[in-house]
């Protein structure tokens, strides 16, 4: 089942425009819940973005995601920076 639900946002995000995979992440900052779908919901954003060459390296360390600021991207450079 996580599978399916990976592959139904994978598809989700694909059809997205990046800022709307923006809004995406930072509708998640601050929240504390999780469970397989929030996984699944992280694991596509993130690879989503990445396969569009945004850098996300101000979130993810390739392990892990941090949820605790909200982020603007940085248009010229196609990288995600912490809003300050």
């Amino acid at each position: 089942m996580k599978k399916n639900i990976l592959s139904q946002f994978a598809s989700q995000f694909a059809e997205a425009p990046i800022t709307s995979l923006v809004e995406s992440f930072n509708a998640q900052v601050g929240n504390r819940g999780f469970n397989s779908a929030r996984a699944a919901h992280d694991h596509a954003l993130i690879d989503e973005l990445a396969h569009r060459g945004v850098d996300v390296s101000a979130i993810s360390d390739g392990k892990s995601i941090s949820f605790a600021h909200h982020v603007v991207l940085e248009e010229s450079a196609m990288k995600l920076v912490i809003q300050g």
